[in-house]
C-alpha cells in the first residue's frame, strides 16, 4: 500500500492571529505568575501592599479580556477555512484542529502535542496546584479533600466520649466549611466597605488631599512645638494620634451599634424591667 501523503495548505490558516494569541497567552502566564509571587511574599507572614496587588491583578484583568475578545470575536478579511471563505459571522478558531504535520513516536507526541492540547496538566502546574490544597488543608477543620480520601487525622480534632471514632468527612462537609468561610470573608469586606463609607461621607477627602501639608517628621522635630501648644506637652503627632483614635473609636461604635441592634434592644428591655421595682 502507497503511503498517503496529507498536504496542508498552510495559507488557509489565521497564522497571524494564532501568533497573536500566542503572544497573549504568555503575557497572562507572566501575570499570573507576578501575581502569585506578590502574595505569597516568598511565604512571609507578611501582606503586600493593596496597590501592587490591584495593579498586577487589574493588568491581568485586561489581558485576559483581550484575550477572551480575540476568541469570540471573529477575523475579518479573506481567511478561509478549509478551503472555503468564511462567512461574516464565522469564527475560524472553532474548526481548528491541532495536528502534527508529520508522524512521530508516543514519546514525542506526549511531551510536544499532548500539553499544547491542554487534555493534562503539565507538571509544575500539578504540583503547584497539590500543594495549594495541601497549604488550604491544614488550616481547614475537614481537612478539605484530604480528609475525604483518607490519611490520618487532624491533631486538633478531639474524640468525642467513650473513645468514638470521630466521624469521616465528606464532600458536603468540606463544601460547608468552604460556604463558611467565604461567608465569613464577605462579612469582614462588607464591615470594611461600611466603615471606609463612612468615614468617606465625615471627611472632606478632596479638601484634604488639596491641601499641602507639613510632613509629621516635620512637625514631630519643629522645636516652636516641642512643649507643645500652651506648653500642655502635647505635640502635633500627639494630637494627630488622638484625633485618629476617636475617629476610629467612633467607626468601631457605630459598626457595633449596627451589627448589635436587637441585642440592644433586648438588653435595654431587661434593663428597664429590672430597674422598675427600685424606682418604687
Amino acid at each position: 500500500m502507497a503511503d498517503l501523503q496529507m498536504s496542508l495548505d498552510s495559507s488557509s490558516l489565521p497564522t497571524a492571529h494564532l501568533e497573536s494569541l500566542k503572544f497573549k497567552a504568555g503575557q497572562i502566564v507572566e501575570s499570573i505568575q507576578a501575581l502569585q509571587r506578590t502574595i505569597e511574599s516568598g511565604y512571609q507572614n507578611v501582606m503586600p501592599p493593596w496597590p501592587d496587588i490591584l495593579s498586577k491583578y487589574n493588568i491581568l484583568l485586561s489581558q485576559t479580556h483581550s484575550f477572551s475578545s480575540s476568541l469570540v470575536s471573529p477575523i475579518h478579511g479573506s481567511v478561509k477555512v478549509n478551503g472555503s471563505a468564511p462567512t461574516d459571522n464565522s469564527n475560524p478558531y472553532e474548526k481548528i484542529a491541532l495536528h502534527p504535520r508529520s508522524g512521530m513516536p508516543d514519546s514525542q507526541l506526549d511531551n510536544d502535542v499532548i500539553p499544547l492540547l491542554r487534555n493534562q496538566q503539565t507538571l509544575d502546574v500539578l504540583k503547584m496546584e497539590n500543594d495549594t490544597v495541601r497549604r488550604l488543608s491544614e488550616h481547614m477543620q475537614s481537612r478539605g479533600s484530604l480528609g475525604v480520601l483518607g490519611g490520618p487525622p487532624a491533631p486538633s480534632v478531639q474524640q468525642s466520649r467513650f473513645g468514638a471514632i470521630p466521624k469521616k468527612p465528606e464532600y458536603e462537609d468540606v463544601l460547608a466549611e468552604c460556604n463558611e468561610i467565604r461567608a465569613a470573608h464577605d462579612a469582614r469586606v462588607d464591615r470594611a466597605v461600611r466603615a471606609v463609607t463612612m468615614l468617606r461621607e465625615k471627611f472632606d477627602w478632596r479638601q484634604r488631599v488639596e491641601v499641602e501639608v507639613e510632613e509629621p517628621e516635620e512637625l514631630d522635630w519643629d522645636p516652636r512645638f516641642q512643649n507643645g501648644p500652651g506648653g500642655d506637652g502635647m505635640g502635633p503627632m500627639d494630637v494627630d494620634m488622638d484625633a485618629e483614635s476617636s475617629d476610629e473609636d467612633e467607626v468601631e461604635s457605630h459598626l457595633n451599634a449596627d451589627e448589635g441592634d436587637e441585642e440592644t434592644e433586648a438588653a435595654t428591655q431587661v434593663s428597664a424591667f429590672e430597674s422598675q421595682p427600685s424606682n418604687i
